[in-house]
């Protein structure tokens, strides 16, 4: 009888673990700055390489944690999930929700965006949005863009710079809009977003791209599209990319 005590005791202790978010490996809760430490250095790689450096940048937004509530729609129980061992922290950043294992691991993201469950995406306290990218006309050959254009549509004051089918652009409006096109008359939009990126628009009929965040120094680097420049980009848009 007395094994079965023991038994039960140890059993309600790991379950005790598991429903309040405890670290097994680090024998110990982890505590939110830490939590949401990890999930801009996961999310934001290029950009920020302290939590004080992002902070700079977004004093007016406060990252929130969250071990109960599923921002992620994967885990439809959350009861049985904890129960079970599947124990993952929501820390919300800006324009993200960045999943964390209690073990401090990052799993993945989710980017925030005007149709998304963590809408709307939060603007730094200078916001800007720097977009630099190629453009390509999608299968099956994905050809290289011709005649690309790039507009603000709601920033008089926005730039915009294109070379073939190379483009950057820059907008200091507090609600940025950029549309960019080609001879195709298909544009592709990016909104409600903020910062610098790197992107590949491979497919502009359907607005298939990939999209990074890069750092200020990055996007200055790489605005002049400079052939020597963008061959040594990250890879953004996979093995049909023609940067």
């Amino acid at each position: 009888m007395t094994n079965w005590f023991v038994l039960a005791g140890l059993f309600l202790c790991f379950e005790a673990a598991n429903f309040t978010g405890f670290s097994w490996s680090h024998l110990r809760w982890l505590s939110d700055d830490e939590l949401i430490s990890i999930a801009v250095r996961f999310k934001y790689p290029r950009v920020y390489k302290t939590i004080e450096e992002f902070r700079a940048d977004y004093s007016k937004f406060k990252p929130e944690v969250f071990y109960w509530e599923d921002f992620t729609d994967d885990q439809p129980n959350q009861f049985w999930s904890k129960f079970f061992g599947h124990n993952l922290f929501n820390v919300r950043l800006p324009d993200a929700v960045v999943i964390v294992d209690v073990d401090g691991h990052p799993r993945f993201s989710r980017s925030c965006n005007k149709n998304s469950w963590c809408s709307p995406t939060f603007p730094p306290d200078d916001p800007v949005l720097g977009i630099v990218g190629t453009v390509q006309e999608g299968p099956p050959y994905y050809d290289a863009a011709v005649e690309v254009t790039a507009n603000w549509t709601n920033d008089p004051k926005g730039t915009s710079f294109i070379s073939g089918h190379c483009f950057s652009a820059l907008s200091r409006s507090e609600k940025p809009t950029l549309k960019i096109g080609s001879s195709r008359r298909t544009t592709v939009t990016f909104d409600d977003m903020y910062g610098y990126y790197l992107v590949a628009i491979n497919d502009v009929n359907n607005g298939a791209r990939g999209q990074i965040r890069i750092s200020e120094e990055d996007f200055k680097r790489y605005q002049s599209c400079d052939k020597a420049i963008r061959a040594k980009w990250p890879n953004v848009g996979g093995v049909s990319w023609k940067r």
